[in-house]
This record gives structure tokens, C-alpha cells and sequence, in this order.
């Protein structure tokens, strides 16, 4: 009779089907005056390092494709300010409604390859394309000028070298690691990124745990369309250096297409191991 595997009797270890990894293309926009924004997240990542991505575009999803950037690594992000001319006089006009603009993004790792493909401002047509980008503009504008501050976007890490906080069963053994600050991967989070954002402060939330009386302060906070954030990023408002936690994204669209961000944070202990995270000096980039 074989013999369990698993150290609990009479129950039997199940082997870990670990799946393949894959990229996907999260956002798309054009950036007032002339250039494009283009995010991507990693999916499954076998490794925690060695992935190296190549970013093209072309007007077909069949091609053909010119290389826009090549041997990204350890970034999720790009921003295209240069383009290729069609002819010797015709440049590519990047903000021409009828323009349809296709971006593939290739990832390489010890395991493969895979890639995806995506259309900027898809479904769109000329007249609610018009609409969505002068929107977006207009609620940068507002942020900036506006009802807005200074924010540092800090977007956790989800590759990367892992910490040596990490147990061989992949749990988080020291979770105010000052290595990773408890995710698990070295340095925890990207290099932030500066834009303008608004809040709103709400009541502040009061329970009883067994550790004794908790109070917890959550904000609504209003970002632009880019970079997208993601639950469990962290919001710096520099003037004042308050942190948040993003708990919970809040869907803005308009056609359809969103517009800005809406999130639901919560204020950080000030004894948090995230007040420790560089954000280096406000740049407005």
C-alpha cells in the first residue's frame, strides 16, 4: 500500500499544477499633446526574474509591425513619444481620429514566450473618440489646476527577484520585511509615478478586534486615467506625505470607456512599513 505523502495522516499531498505564464495588455491612451501610453501585466510568472519584453505597433492586428521598444526589463510600462513616418512626406499622425492603432507586446522568459495584442480605443468611432480624449484631457486639467496635489502612484511589485523572507512553500515569513515590505519581492514596489489626484475623507470607521479598538480612515481619492492602479498600490499625496492603501477600484466610464480613476483607500499606520518606501522628490515628468 503506497504511503501518503502529506505529513497529516491519512491525507495525500496534491501536486501543484502550475500553469504557464502569459501577458495581457491592461491600458491604452494618448497623452495630450503627441504621445501613448501603453501598461502590461505579467500573469503566472514561473520565475521570479529573467523576463524581457519587446513592445510594436502597426495600423492591422495582422501587421505589418515596427518595433516601437525592445529588452524592456523589470518595468510594466511605456511610453511612445517618437513615431515612425509612413513615407518621406507623410508622417504617422498620432492623434488623427481616423488612425487605427494596434500594439503587441511579446514577453520572454526562461519558460517561453507569449503575447498579446490590443487596439487603441477600440469600438470607438470617430465622433466618441473625439469625446473620450478631450475628457480625459480635460480631467487631468481639473486635477492639475484644479481641486487636485501632487500624488505619488507606488504600484506593488507582482515579479521579480523574491525576498528571502519567502518560504519554499512561497508563504511570507516576515511581513514587516524591510526588503520587500512584506510582497515578497525585493524592493516591493516600481519606481513611483507622479501625476495629480483629489480626496475626499470619510468617517472614520470604528470596531473592536481581541487586539483591542481599531479605527480605520477611508478616503475616496480621484486619479487620471494613467497609470492604471490596482488594489493594494499605494497613493502618496506629497505635501503632507499621508499614505493610503487602495482597497477597492470604482468604475468611471463614459461610451463605455473609462476616464479617470475613482478608488476607495484607507489610510496607513503611521508606523507602516510602506512610510519607509522611497518616493524620492515630486517630477512632474
Amino acid at each position: 500500500m503506497s504511503q501518503p505523502l502529506s505529513t497529516v495522516y491519512g491525507k495525500k499531498d496534491t501536486p501543484t499544477v502550475r500553469k504557464g505564464f502569459s501577458v495581457s495588455i491592461v491600458r491604452i491612451a494618448a497623452l495630450w499633446p503627441r504621445s501613448m501610453f501603453i501598461q502590461w501585466t505579467l500573469h503566472n510568472p514561473g520565475s521570479s526574474s529573467g523576463y524581457s519584453f519587446t513592445l510594436l505597433y502597426s495600423g492591422s492586428p495582422n501587421g505589418p509591425w515596427l518595433e516601437v521598444a525592445t529588452n524592456l526589463e523589470d518595468t510594466y510600462k511605456y511610453t511612445q513619444t517618437t513615431f515612425t513616418a509612413k513615407t518621406d512626406n507623410s508622417t504617422d499622425s498620432l492623434l488623427k481620429l481616423t488612425t487605427a492603432r494596434y500594439y503587441k507586446i511579446i514577453v520572454t522568459g526562461p519558460d517561453g514566450s507569449s503575447e498579446d495584442i490590443s487596439e487603441v480605443e477600440g469600438g470607438l468611432d470617430r465622433r466618441r473618440t473625439g469625446i473620450v480624449r478631450k475628457l480625459r484631457r480635460d480631467s487631468l486639467l481639473a486635477l492639475k489646476k484644479g481641486n487636485g496635489t501632487e500624488v505619488a502612484i507606488v504600484k506593488r511589485r507582482w515579479f521579480g527577484e523574491k525576498c528571502s523572507c519567502v518560504s519554499k512553500t512561497g508563504a511570507i515569513i516576515k511581513s514587516h520585511c524591510t526588503v520587500c515590505n512584506g510582497t515578497g519581492i525585493k524592493t516591493g514596489y516600481w519606481e513611483p509615478v507622479y501625476t495629480f489626484g483629489s480626496r475626499s475623507t470619510n468617517a472614520i470607521d470604528t470596531s473592536t478586534r481581541s487586539s483591542g479598538l481599531t479605527e480605520v480612515q477611508y478616503s475616496r481619492v480621484v486619479l487620471p486615467y494613467t497609470p492604471k492602479v490596482e488594489v493594494r498600490d499605494i497613493l502618496v499625496f506629497l505635501r503632507d506625505n499621508m499614505r493610503y492603501i487602495v482597497n477597492q477600484i470604482l468604475t468611471t466610464e463614459i461610451h463605455k470607456t473609462g476616464v479617470h480613476q475613482e478608488l476607495e483607500v484607507s489610510l496607513l499606520a503611521p508606523g507602516s512599513n510602506d512610510y519607509a518606501v522611497d518616493v524620492g522628490h515630486w517630477s512632474s515628468e
